[in-house]
């Protein structure tokens, strides 16, 4: 009888057939280029989630190192084939926040706003500002330190800004049902500027009081009518996580919370999904599952897809189980070309960008980049962007000629 290392093996083995017979190999006409390696002074760990200026420079968060070792704030600015970074600001650990593992956002001055999960006045993270100065240097403002009685704890994801100017967000802990771990509890808030500076933050829902979901790691995204959206990372009728919308209260009285998904740890739909929504031109909702236990004993989670039905309830269905490529984690979020096609990375032994595409009612899978570790590794966290010519744009956490990360450029 086989020993237990060599059923290991074969089954890998026979992972990796599937694998080659399910995903379209990359085209060669695709070039890959890594526009920079991090150097620790800069920054270490960078995130997928870039933002584009109108001159065409990319803005992101290195979650880890820089000057004071607890993260920072970058512009890469191209110059013909080149790009050249700029540190706008390294977190000092302490009262200015550390570790930012949310992607940044701009308002329409121009102004970044992002989250760290740890430092602040009370350890636990502080939603900031950074503010151009007529010197070309940029100046940090905290916006709300985190840890308040029944206040949020950790923020893990971005923001989002309305029309008003108020951000919301998410945080994994705390809130009325946390007990100060990350996987206890969170809440869903917002910040209001007030008439005469300075910001007023209001928790509009605290989960974890039952199966309403706990822990929710994603970035929220807006309807026209107000309402937010997003994902639990646990909790759950079916223990599995849950997708949620909040509504705002038509006259006084709170925000409300309506279940659209429980999923369901134990079935192919996969669990735990750590990072945000994305409805495309129909209404329909688009995420990805980060785990879950699927037929053939591997553990890969799924891109899923809800549609609201003429009874006002949301029903899923799997644009794409991953368990069967073998492991992979896939945290980050996806997003939709021109032409309706999905991207979004996924975590295996170095990391893959997978682009989806739907011919008549079926997703099928093309490997757009398999990462080498030589030139990047480990893409998550946030989601791919793309540029008016829908090159993919994305950052790496590892990897690369200095072993921090890197910054990447894909044309399809």
């Amino acid at each position: 009888m086989p020993s237990r290392n060599s059923i290991s093996r074969i089954v890998s083995a026979v992972a990796a057939v599937c694998l080659l017979a399910l995903i379209t190999p990359q085209a060669k006409s695709q070039t890959y280029t890594v526009l920079h390696n991090f150097k620790t002074k800069e920054g270490s760990s960078p995130l997928l989630g870039l933002v584009f200026d109108s001159s065409g420079n990319l803005y992101g968060v290195a979650s880890e190192e820089g000057g004071s070792r607890a993260g920072s704030v970058f512009e890469l600015s191209p110059s013909g084939t080149s790009w050249t970074e700029k540190t706008l600001h390294s977190f000092n650990g302490g009262s200015d926040g550390s570790t930012p593992t949310g992607p940044v956002i701009f308002d329409s001055a121009g102004n970044i706003y992002g989250t760290t999960k740890l430092g602040g006045s009370n350890g636990v993270g502080v939603v900031y500002e950074l503010t151009k100065l007529k010197s070309g240097t940029w100046s940090e403002s905290i916006l709300h330190n985190f840890g308040g009685t029944s206040d949020g704890q950790f923020p893990t994801n971005a923001l989002v800004l309305d029309s008003a100017g108020n951000l919301y967000g998410t945080t994994e802990g705390g809130g009325s049902h946390g007990n100060g771990q990350e996987i206890t509890g969170g809440t869903v808030f917002k910040l209001s500027p007030k008439s005469g500076g300075g910001w007023t933050e209001t928790v509009l829902y605290s989960f974890g009081k039952g199966t309403d979901g706990a822990s929710p790691r994603c970035n929220l995204i807006l309807d026209s009518s107000g309402n937010l959206y997003g994902t639990t990372f646990s909790g759950g009728s079916k223990a599995g996580a849950t997708v949620f919308e909040l509504s705002p209260p038509k006259s006084g009285g709170s925000w409300t919370e309506k279940i659209l998904h429980n999923f369901n740890a134990s079935m192919s739909e996969g669990s735990a999904p750590a990072a945000g929504l994305i409805f495309d031109t129909a209404g329909n909702l688009y995420g990805v599952t980060s785990s879950g236990e699927q037929s053939d004993g591997f553990s890969g989670g799924a891109v899923f897809e809800l549609s609201l039905q003429s009874n006002g309830t949301w029903s899923e269905t799997l644009a794409y189980p991953l368990g069967i490529f073998g492991p992979s984690f896939p945290i980050s979020g996806v997003v939709f070309d021109s032409a309706g096609s999905l991207y979004f990375t996924y975590v295996d032994i170095f990391g893959t960008v997978i682009k989806l595409t739907k011919q008549q009612g079926f997703w099928s899978a093309t490997s757009v980049h398999s990462f080498d570790g030589t030139h990047g590794s480990k893409p998550a966290i946030g989601s791919l962007i793309l540029d008016s010519s829908e090159n993919l744009y994305g950052a790496a956490q590892s990897g690369g000629a200095n072993n921090s990360g890197v910054v990447f450029k894909i044309i399809p």
